[in-house]
């Protein structure tokens, strides 16, 4: 018989022993702020350099995790002497700018080395603490999936060239969902690359560095912008279909009929990663003869109509070809049909 799937989206006694005493309970509290010198979120900032002052003594945990924005190379030194923590700053800074220093997992306590996990400061060297956002998030362009540590950065500059040889002016890196988020901007308009940077140098350098733009400049307070990165010498995946089985004699078919017609597109089959059939998008799609088992889709945006998907080259600001990953996994039953409604606008 044929069906069809419709889917839419422990006490003991002992004798007496002597213990030495213990000394009392582990401290176990990472050190705590007790002052900050100037105020935290000061304005008209004139200084060079800020002191913090913990209720314990401290030591550095990570120089790594030290984070300024805007962006600078080096921006700060710090110093340590017993309960107090100073930070220099290294280059003259911006008139009328707002600043943000992250120590996050920067410091610990010298007793127990307890980290302390957030700890952060914000001040402006003008009349005003900036406020406004651009957030949003990182995107394989090869697989539709979120990446994480990918840098992010914001360019004021209308160079063709900017990632290969500028800095940008804000850098914030993605998150485990690939998510990002710059705070603290002014209003301004920018231009927005990505870099999954091997050589920590925040510049394109290294041919298979995945990277990521935006083909117009941004305005701040914008959110959710989708960046998607690509590899410029990647290839599309190879085909590896499944070998047949003359044990089974039945299958199941996947039959999706909501593909717009007004675009090429090529449909994916894919077992876990990898990809075990390829085949024009049409309506309705039509994938017959699979063997029972758990299956995913992903569907190309075939621009250039060669059958395949075609990564992005950031020289010439082309971005790869868009794939979208149906969100669900399907279980194909054998003499089931699943039918899938599919909105890929």
């Amino acid at each position: 018989m044929k069906h069809t799937i419709y889917i839419c989206l422990i006490f003991l006694w002992s004798c007496a022993n002597v213990i030495a005493p213990t000394g009392g309970q582990k401290d176990i509290n990472p050190p705590k702020v007790v002052d900050i010198l100037p105020k935290n979120e000061t304005k008209g900032f004139k200084g060079t350099d800020i002191t913090i002052v913990f209720d314990e003594l401290i030591q550095i945990n990570n120089l790594e995790n030290v984070f300024c924005s805007p962006y600078a190379k080096d921006a700060v030194t710090l110093t340590v002497n017993k309960n107090k923590l100073k930070v220099l700053f290294t280059q003259e800074l911006k008139e009328n700018t707002t600043y943000y220093l992250n120590l996050d997992n920067v410091i610990k306590d010298v007793n127990e080395g307890n980290i302390l996990n957030q700890l952060d400061y914000l001040f402006s060297t003008g009349e005003q603490i900036d406020t406004l956002t651009i957030s949003g998030r990182i995107i394989d362009a090869a697989s539709s999936k979120p990446l994480k540590n990918v840098w992010v950065g914001l360019y004021q500059n209308d160079e063709d060239s900017l990632l290969y040889n500028k800095t940008p002016l804000y850098v914030v890196k993605s998150t485990e969902l690939g998510l990002f988020s710059f705070s603290n901007l002014p209003i301004g308009s920018y231009n927005i690359y990505a870099i999954e940077d091997l050589d920590n140098n925040l510049r394109f350098t290294i041919p298979n560095e995945k990277v990521g733009f935006i083909s117009e400049k941004v305005q701040s307070q914008t959110e959710d912008i989708n960046i998607s990165v690509f590899d410029e010498t990647a290839l599309a995946d190879t085909i590896k279909p499944i070998l047949k089985d003359s044990s089974v004699i039945s299958y199941g078919k996947i039959i999706i009929d909501s593909l717009p017609t007004n675009t090429s597109l090529v449909v994916e089959v894919l077992k876990k990663e990898t990809v075990i059939l390829r085949t024009k998008g049409t309506f309705p799609t039509i994938i017959d003869s699979l063997v029972a088992g758990t299956y995913y889709i992903r569907v190309i945006e075939d621009e250039n109509q060669n059958g395949i998907w075609d990564s992005g080259i950031l020289s010439e600001k082309k971005q790869a070809e868009r794939v979208r990953l149906y969100p669900k996994e399907i279980v194909v039953r054998e003499n089931w049909d699943i039918l899938i409604e599919w909105d890929t606008n």
